[in-house]
């Protein structure tokens, strides 16, 4: 076909095909021929094309090498490919045939798949799609993507591809013969949205994807193979030489409708294919009944002109239902109801801007399904949000249903029961009256507002809750874990404490202190005190729960390794750095061997780890345990791969690369306000970092407004630390701008909040004095920042019992203090350590490391003059080269370099060691 068919032409053609007889048929051909010549020709090719596919079995039979190409395997068999031999063919297609091969050179051993081009196939359009393929593969590195290793052409003109050799069976292949449950296959369908996301991440559509194109590895790991029909979406295709030669390799079956119209090709038609491959590995049938008929004709009419059947309604087969572990065809049909329904149904729309917007969003849906939590896919709804949030809380959902249970097995005791059954359905009743009276009595009515927040619904019940079943403490506690834990979720932790408190020692007090819901109780606990600054009671929380689950000697679960990691944080906030550090390591460990390297768990662990690092300077461990984090989070929650981000750009503020860290803390902060609100700690902590990269990018008006919007939040938080911590921000970049008198109520705030703090708050309190020492240097008063230096210096030292990042800051007050009192030559020593603790914890190239060296040259070449021509010019240029980037680095390096030429008067130089520290 010379061009891809109109609707129209498919529309004669459906009649045609649709047409009971001969006669008809021919009727309907003489009725094209005379109101709509121009189709018929078009008509009539589609027509050939139907009956040519007919006689070959197009359905039923897989792509065969044409008729004449009669490939001499044994004469190939012998044939060496550069350093490959090939052994033997593994498989063919129209286009190609594959070959095992093995790599015998001597450097390197190992198998590979070699594509090979049919000489048949020789012309100029196939081999431009087969060069075309081997540079989309080479544009892909992706662990579940078949890696192309090299490339060539043979001596005679045929070109071969060199192909990572996959040992694996077709998706559907591998799930149905190990009878993998839904859940399973979900889980191996998320790695497959995972590699064709990262193809269309770079502007590359598959076209092609089937089962047969995605195999799964013996230990689950999939690979998506065959690009032979992928197209660029960035204009660089030939698209009409390339999209004609390439409409024949494509598979009907899953061709999305645009494919078979001949219209525009976007990631939504990869999108459609998945949804078909996850009709099948979900109900083990297809969306269109046709292709029991064989009729190619039938099946194409199908895709682009009628509905999908439901994906609960094809699942009839009692085979399919047991090889997805359901004993009966009813069960399966059960679970596909509902979220997988509507998510399959959403992928199979007919138009491409009514499937999901991009592969990662229906991976975000599955994902969700599989959490329980509501799917994009579905209408919203309160019933439907309860169902998933009873299935997301097993606690109170538990609590929930047992009572019921309860309830109902009182009724069926014989009479000598009746005064317990009695009791039990008082106490049942009571449970049912309290929770309902939170989502009725406290309705818009009775609080005179058109609708009542969700937060403020579950806090006015608490207190309904105290004052209704105050003469019933066990009931009140049983009331109580439910909405302590919907508290916590809903962000408000100080709210949560008290009932979390309450329930949990109400557990105790009933001898059940070990049972998996006490100890899941003081895990949240435990994280609710750490945040309000209770660390000692947190502390002992986790520790419970380390102690009990030793005793158990049972294998650790989720909260236990939870616990563990939470004490190594606990170690870290106290300054015992080589403590946490063997924490958080055993947790890390454990959370990989019992719950999964993808576990969230087993992420936060790495993501303490970096921090830990980051701490000590070791940024080489730093950015490899973060890329780790990376990999594993784009498998896992939404929330807990936006965090991974923002720790990845953190660490680019950290190390100084504040113009790649902008965008990316802008997209983070987007990110976080729409997962969690505007006046969340995390949300509140994205717009701080934020703020820090713009200033030391030198876009001072975008950072300050940056930090006004976390300042604001930070006055509604509900967390005492926050204001505080974001306050110490905005007072730092205030007096580095010569903004003393704003900065100042600032510090003396948060030295007072941190001061009645414990030792985890230490850092914080230093941090506050040595920045009030700053302007008290500024204001000429050396004596008080000397005083602050020292007090700051002291308490650091003792709180880390080793090198850290927070003592070159100390170090360098302290020099410049007696710098201005006493002379250069008396502040040497403390300039001196304070550049070697820059170099050795800072990564190589942040701005701190020269700024160290420069006030070091200047106190050097002040003491030594006439060492200052050798001294000064290469610390200024080391100075003036880590600022480029920034806005204002011209400006800054034009100021810095005037030292080159003179170094200024004695009675100038308290300024000027404050403007090396302003940059």
């Amino acid at each position: 076909m010379a061009a891809a068919p109109g609707a129209e032409a498919l529309a004669w053609f459906g009649r045609w095909a649709d047409a009971a007889s001969p006669e008809a048929q021919a009727a309907v051909l003489d009725a094209l021929r005379h109101s709509a010549p121009q189709w018929q020709a078009q008509v009539q090719a589609l027509i050939d094309a139907d009956a040519k596919a007919e006689a070959m079995g197009f359905l039923d039979q897989g792509l065969r090498l044409p008729q004449g190409d009669a490939s001499p395997e044994a004469d190939q068999a012998a044939q060496r490919l550069g350093p490959w031999q090939l052994l033997s063919p593994i498989g063919q297609g129209g286009s190609g045939q594959v070959w095992l091969a093995q790599r015998d050179d001597g450097q390197h051993q190992g198998l590979a798949a070699i594509k090979l081009l049919h000489a048949s196939r020789s012309d100029p359009g196939s081999r431009a799609r087969f060069a075309r393929e081997g540079e989309l593969l080479a544009r892909l590195r992706h662990p579940h993507i078949a890696q192309l290793l090299d490339a060539g052409s043979l001596p005679d003109g045929q070109r071969y591809l060199v192909l990572e050799y996959v040992q694996g069976q077709p998706l559907d292949q591998y799930c149905d013969t190990r009878t993998l449950d839904l859940r399973q296959r979900l889980r191996l369908f998320l790695q497959v949205c995972d590699a064709v996301a990262h193809a269309h991440a770079h502007l590359i559509v598959h076209r092609d994807l089937k089962p047969g194109n995605i195999l799964v590895s013996a230990e689950g790991h999939v690979k998506l193979l065959d690009f032979g029909v992928a197209k660029l979406l960035d204009g660089s295709d030939d698209a009409a030489a390339l999209t004609r030669h390439a409409a024949a390799g494509l598979t009907p079956e899953y061709a999305a409708p645009e494919q078979l119209e001949g219209q525009a090709i976007t990631t939504a038609t990869d999108t459609y294919a998945l949804g078909v491959v996850l009709f099948s590995l979900l109900s083990g049938q297809r969306p269109y009944p046709t292709r029991a008929q064989g009729s190619a004709a039938s099946l194409v009419k199908a895709i682009v002109s009628e509905p999908p059947l439901a994906l609960e309604g094809q699942s009839a087969d009692a085979n399919a239902a047991q090889a997805r572990g359901f004993a009966q065809p009813q069960a399966l049909r059960r679970a596909l109801r509902g979220d997988l329904s509507a998510i399959v149904g959403k992928a199979l729309k007919k138009a491409p801007a009514e499937r999901y917007a991009t592969v990662l969003a229906l991976r975000d849906d599955l994902v969700r399904h599989l959490d329980s939590r509501p799917v994009r896919a579905r209408p919203d709804g309160w019933a439907y949000r309860y169902r998933q949030w009873s299935r997301r809380h097993a606690l109170a959902a538990t609590f929930m249903a047992s009572t019921l249970l309860v309830l109902l097995a009182g009724l069926s005791l014989s009479t000598w029961q009746w005064q317990r059954a009695r009791a039990e359905a008082a106490r049942t009743q009571a449970v049912v009256e309290v929770l309902t009276h939170v989502f009725t009595d406290l309705g818009p009515r009775e609080q005179g507002a058109a609708a009542i927040p969700v937060l403020d619904l579950l806090r006015n019940g608490w207190r309904d809750a105290r004052t209704r079943l105050a003469d019933k403490p066990g009931l009140l506690a049983e009331v109580a874990a439910p909405l302590g834990l919907m508290l916590q979720s809903a962000g408000d932790l100080q709210a949560a404490a008290e009932p979390l408190r309450l329930s949990l020692a109400h557990r105790r007090a009933q001898g059940l202190a070990d049972s998996s819901e006490s100890l899941n109780l003081a895990l949240q606990l435990g994280y609710v005190e750490s945040r309000l600054g209770r660390n000692e009671e947190a502390k002992a929380l986790f520790a419970h729960i380390d102690d009990s689950a030793r005793r158990s000697r049972a294998a650790p679960s989720t909260p236990v390794v939870e616990a563990r990691i939470h004490l190594g944080l606990l170690a870290r906030r106290e300054g015992r750095l080589d403590e946490a550090r063997q924490r958080l390591q055993a947790a890390a460990e454990q959370a990989r061997t019992h719950l999964g390297a993808s576990s969230d768990t087993h992420i936060l662990a790495l993501q303490e780890l970096a921090d830990l690092a980051r701490d000590q300077g070791d940024w080489a461990t730093a950015q490899r345990l973060l890329a780790s984090v990376h990999e594993a989070s784009q498998r896992s929650h939404p929330d807990v791969a936006q965090a991974a981000r923002f720790t990845s750009a953190t660490l680019d503020v950290e190390t100084g690369r504040y113009a790649a860290a902008i965008p990316a803390l802008q997209a983070v902060a987007q990110g976080m306000q729409a997962l969690y609100g505007p006046d969340a700690t995390y949300t509140l902590y994205a717009h701080t970092w934020l703020s820090t990269a713009l200033f030391h990018h030198g876009d001072w008006a975008q950072a300050d407004a940056a930090l006004a919007t976390a300042q604001a939040g930070a006055a509604r938080a509900k967390e005492p630390d926050v204001v505080h911590e974001i306050a110490l921000v905005a007072a730092r970049q205030a007096l580095r701008r010569g903004l003393c008198r704003q900065a100042l109520p600032l510090l003396g705030a948060a030295l007072s909040h941190f001061e009645k703090g414990d030792r985890t708050q230490r850092p914080y309190a230093e941090r506050a004095r040595l920045l009030q020492g700053e302007c008290a240097l500024q204001a000429g008063e050396i004596e008080q920042a000397l005083s602050a230096a020292n007090q700051a210096l002291d308490a650091l030292r003792a709180h880390y019992g080793s090198p850290h990042l927070d003592l070159w800051q100390a170090l360098n007050l302290r020099a410049m203090a007696t710098d201005l009192r006493d002379g250069p030559a008396s502040a040497l020593a403390d300039y001196q350590e304070a550049a070697g603790l820059a170099d050795r914890l800072q990564p190589a190239g942040h701005p701190d490391r020269p700024r160290a060296r420069l006030l070091l040259a200047l106190a050097q070449a002040r003491a030594e003059p006439a060492r200052a021509a050798l001294l000064v010019p290469q610390a200024v240029a080391d100075y003036s080269r880590s600022l480029q980037g920034r806005r204002d680095a011209e400006r800054v390096a034009a100021l810095a370099s005037r030292w080159v030429s003179g170094l200024p008067p004695a009675q100038r130089w308290r300024d000027e060691l404050l403007f090396v520290m302003r940059f």
